[in-house]
């Protein structure tokens, strides 16, 4: 259950690792064309280019140590999978992204670049989350 205060919990973890902030911009265009006023909150300037980042660190910040020890893992074609491959890589944790082989090169080196171990797997949400369970299951988990 969210409240304010695991909000604010998660606002702590994120600034302690040195999470960005990220600037809120205006564009009269935008508003003009949208017919209304428009907040653009510029999260590619955040690390990893997304707001994955904020989750993943928030996710991997809030491990306990045991758990941290075994490492993480998620299914992703990009930028979940590089965000939590940045947080596990800034704890220290094991972290395996499993991608649809599918993936563009490049968003597979991104994630690797961040650390990741990649394992591919055919790319359909079955075999996404089955890979992912028995990679788990394999780090421990």
């Amino acid at each position: 259950r969210m409240t304010i205060s695991s909000v604010r919990v998660a606002a702590e973890r994120l600034r302690a690792v040195g999470a960005r902030p990220t600037p809120v911009l205006r564009s009269d265009w935008v508003d003009a064309t949208a017919g209304c006023a428009c907040y653009l909150k510029a999260e590619h300037l955040q690390r990893t280019g997304s707001f994955k980042y904020r989750g993943a660190t928030n996710a991997v910040a809030g491990l306990d140590a045991a758990s941290a020890a075994l490492g993480v893992v998620c299914h992703s074609s990009g930028n979940h999978g590089a965000a939590l491959a940045a947080a596990a890589a800034e704890r220290g944790v094991p972290c395996c992204v499993v991608v649809p082989r599918t993936t563009p090169g490049a968003k597979i080196d991104n994630m690797r670049r961040y650390g990741a171990r990649v394992v591919l797997c055919e790319p359909t949400q079955s075999a996404r989350s089955e890979t992912a369970a028995a990679e788990a299951a394999a780090m421990g988990g």
